[in-house]
């Protein structure tokens, strides 16, 4: 299934996967025959999905290289003051590249362990924590940066956090 995938979305036959033992790395978890590795380009253009939710309907952008795109961002994270929630296997691989699009904003990062046996109050409190020793105020965006554990609890922490404050 995962041949198909690789050969359906980049035009690439004959994928195999890694031998056993050979370390998989995100920028290549296969092998690819090389006369058919694809150029890689920058594209510029984004497509733009919006959920339709009435007052709280909200964009979804899809494109490469957005983490790094100023202009994209700061349409889209309200407040000068950002908490950066991600997890120890994605933060690693985006959060420099996020934090290189948000460069003229005040950042700090929480870095949360990753799997869903995180997912406490206790995890919370220290999010909630690290928003007060930073004196974050109310304009501030809590930005979760990974999937769905790092979407939730960034998500219950910032609507906690003094009555609710931007989440993106």
């Amino acid at each position: 299934v995962v041949d198909e995938l690789i050969e359906r979305f980049l035009g690439v036959g004959n994928a195999r996967r890694r031998p056993r033992g050979q370390k998989r790395t995100p920028e290549c978890p296969y092998i690819l025959p090389a006369p058919h590795i694809p150029r890689v380009r920058q594209p510029t253009n984004v497509d733009t999905l919006t959920v339709e939710l009435g007052s709280r309907s909200y964009p979804i952008l899809i494109g490469a290289g957005l983490l790094s795109r100023a202009d994209l961002l700061s349409k889209h994270v309200p407040g000068r003051d950002i908490l950066l929630v991600s997890n120890t296997t994605v933060g690693p691989l985006y959060a420099a590249q996020l934090k290189a699009g948000l460069a003229d904003r005040r950042i700090v990062e929480a870095t949360l362990p990753d799997g869903g046996s995180h997912k406490t109050l206790s995890t919370v409190s220290r999010m909630l924590d690290v928003l007060v020793a930073n004196r974050f105020s109310r304009d501030c965006t809590v930005v979760a940066l990974g999937g769905g554990v790092v979407g939730d609890m960034a998500g219950f922490a910032a609507a906690c956090y003094q009555r609710g404050v931007a989440y993106v």
